[in-house]
């Protein structure tokens, strides 16, 4: 019968390289997460303030860059757009800002993510 002396380092080998895949791996979603949810709050706040009655696209792009400049970094705010709409026949904002995905180390998946939040105009009657 063979003794399973000398197998530890093996298994220790083994065992450490998934583990550390599988750390990596939920940090890279983790910061995907929190970058997605950054850039989805600075878009709905330009949204707001664009949509407010003295509020304007030039100003709500200055503080929706200023949001994500602050947050995360400048290559985060290149592309931002800013229109008019109608949601449910009700005049609104949009915001849309396109982003690439953040790299955690060497190994990233790459891409673009997009996301948008819209606030409805206010007027006086």
């Amino acid at each position: 019968m063979r003794s399973d002396r000398g197998n530890a380092p093996a298994e220790f080998v083994l065992v450490s390289a998934l583990l550390t895949t599988m750390v990596l791996a939920l940090l890279q979603v983790l910061l995907l997460t929190h970058v997605r949810h950054t850039l989805t709050v600075a878009a709905a706040e330009g949204a707001r303030q664009a949509g407010l009655i003295d509020g304007s696209p030039s100003l709500s792009l200055a503080h929706t860059r200023d949001l994500i400049e602050t947050s995360l970094s400048a290559s985060y705010a290149q592309d931002i757009q800013i229109d008019r709409s109608f949601d449910l026949g009700v005049p609104t904002t949009v915001v849309t800002i396109r982003a690439p995905f953040p790299a955690l180390g060497l190994w990233s998946v790459g891409g673009e993510m997009t996301v948008s939040a819209h606030a409805p105009l206010e007027y006086v009657r």
